[in-house]
Parts: C-alpha cells; structure tokens; sequence
C-alpha cells in the first residue's frame, strides 16, 4: 500500500491540562515526562457564558479551548473530529448508575457516544452544518488528515481538524493502555504544498495509540523538515518543504 498527498496548514494550537503555555509546551517537547511534575490547570474559556462552561467536561474544555479561536478565524472550515477514546469517562461513569437504578439518563447517554464532543460543539456555535467524528487509531492524526484532505477535494476551502484524547480515570483499576495527558489539537487544513505525507508499508515497529498527535507537535516544535512516523507496518513520511515556509 501506498498513498501521497500535500496540504497547507494555515494554522494550529494545542492545549493540555498539564501545558498551560508556550514555554512549558517547548520544555515538555524536549522531556516529555515535565508533564507528570506540572500542576493540572483549566484552560481559558472565557468566550463561553459561565453556565455553559460549567457543563463541560474536561475533553470538551480542551476542544473548545484549542479550536474555538482557529474556527473565528477560519469560519467557512469545515470540521473534522478524531478521537482514540472520546468521552471514555463520562461512558465508565454510566456504569454505576447503571448497575445501581438499572437506568441511565438520556442526557449522559447522548453526551457519552464518540460524537458527543462535535455535537455540543455545534450547539455552542450554532453551526449546524454536516461534522465528520472519526474513531481513530495509533496512526489517527495521519488518517484524519487523509479525510481532511478528501474534503478539500470536494471543495472545501478549509477543514478545521481537532484531536482529543484524555486518559481513563484511575478510579477505573483496568488493565487499560491510557493516554499520557489530556490534550486537544486543532489545526486548519487548505490546499497547498508546504506539507506532504506519504504512506507506506514497513516492519511492524509497534504503536502507541496515543501518541501521535503529541509526537506531531513536538515535530512541529522541534522545526524539523522531515520525519518518518512508524504504527505496526502503516509507515508514514512527513516532509516540510523549506521554499514554501519562506
């Protein structure tokens, strides 16, 4: 199997409830492990009435927090939204309330399914045009970004692609892989050249399902041009092109 193709990113901004700024985002690019050491933090979410803020869940705070600002600057994009787990807690939580009054609220059912979090995105904007929610692998950033690409096809102008990922509560004693932080990434995807990705067969080098997006951004901060991302034998080459950074 093979694939290539090329995009612009216009725009991208990640947000975590370790990270809360620029500097520590550069210090945990180069040690990964700052983050176990930082204080959790709530993003800013001051473009939201208090009572809607309120209702958020943690997952749902990082998204509106990493694209709420891009989705301002860029209205006409269309969304795109990717997760390994969604919102895997609220879901969890369904479960004692199940077992004790063999019911469930409609409401906390419809704010647990994987496209909870583009739903209540629209609701709060009022944008009720067509969403796409991806259910997404080790290689989900890569994947998602193929979608966006599809669409810019179709005739897109933009597409505002968003990963979100938080981990499993620890009251859940699972043997469960779980994501290292809780995080969002938005970024704004156009036709152009400055990126390309390329698809490949390899060795199956293993993968973690959670650290694509986080690997992307430490890539980004690095300034890197090139980097091959290995999931199992899905091999993929991403490549900056210098001439069109300029």
């Amino acid at each position: 199997m093979s694939c290539t193709f090329s995009f612009d990113i216009a725009a991208w901004q990640a947000v975590s409830d370790r990270m809360a700024d620029a500097a520590q985002w550069q210090a945990w690019a180069a040690n990964p492990a700052l983050a176990d050491t930082w204080p959790e933090h709530k993003p800013d979410l001051a473009f939201l009435p208090p009572m809607q803020r309120r209702r958020l869940s943690t997952a749902a705070r990082l998204m509106c927090a990493a694209a709420w600002p891009l989705a301002d600057a860029h209205p006409d994009a269309a969304l795109v939204f990717a997760s390994h787990d969604g919102e895997i807690n609220r879901s969890f939580d369904l479960w004692p309330e199940l077992l004790r009054s063999h019911t469930v609220s409609p409401t906390s059912f419809g704010l647990s399914v994987h496209n909870a979090l583009p739903g209540q995105w629209s609701m709060l904007r009022q944008d009720m045009r067509e969403h796409t929610a991806l259910a997404v692998g080790a290689d989900g950033l890569e994947s998602t970004l193929a979608e966006a690409c599809a669409l810019l096809q179709e005739g897109c102008p933009e597409v505002l692609a968003v990963w979100v990922d938080e981990p499993l509560s620890t009251d859940y004693a699972v043997a469960a892989e779980r994501a290292p932080v809780a995080y969002a990434l938005a970024m704004v995807i156009r036709p152009g050249s400055r990126y390309r990705l390329t698809l490949a067969a390899g060795e199956d080098q293993g993968s973690d399902a959670y650290w694509g997006a986080l690997e992307w951004i430490r890539f980004m901060l690095a300034g890197s041009p090139e980097t091959l991302r290995r999931y199992g034998r899905r091999h993929w080459h991403w490549q900056q092109n210098a001439a069109d950074a300029a």
